[in-house]
């Protein structure tokens, strides 16, 4: 009877330890999932600020102004797309979509071409007769 009872107390003690192991990984697991989250959304937010900061730059400079500048393929292993579209009213709005997410900045009217377009990898970014013209373009 005595070795019943120890093979029980063994049998209930493996499992209540096994459950509170699987408790304490279930628990880590969801917050490496988070900050996994909030680090993707921190770096796609710092891509949309880049994009937003060569759109101010180019707004304050004189015609004339020429820069290229270059987006990362991925955000954190994941991928994304980028584009400039055509807003309520005709408003430019950069568009950032990964994850099944969406950020998106509205550009102020009147001095971003509708002909703009951003990507990933290379872009180039020109003012000509105070309008400001986004275009992918190749890496050297």
């Amino acid at each position: 009877m005595r070795k019943a009872q120890t093979s029980m107390e063994f049998v209930i003690l493996t499992g209540f330890m096994l459950l509170a192991f699987l408790t304490f990984y279930m628990v880590i697991q969801g917050k490496l999932v988070e900050a996994n989250r909030d680090s993707t959304d921190n770096a796609a937010a710092q891509i949309e600020t880049m994009v937003v900061n060569e759109l101010k730059v180019a707004e304050s400079v004189t015609d004339g102004y020429c820069r290229d500048f270059e987006l990362p393929q991925r955000i954190n292993g994941i991928n994304y797309n980028i584009s400039i579209i055509p807003g309520v009213s005709g408003t430019p709005e950069v568009v950032i979509k990964y994850s099944g997410k969406e950020r998106v900045y509205f550009v102020p009217q009147g001095y971003v071409s509708n002909l703009s377009q951003v990507s990933k990898g290379c872009n180039n970014i020109t003012k000509v007769n105070s309008l400001i013209l986004l275009q992918n373009m190749t890496c050297n």
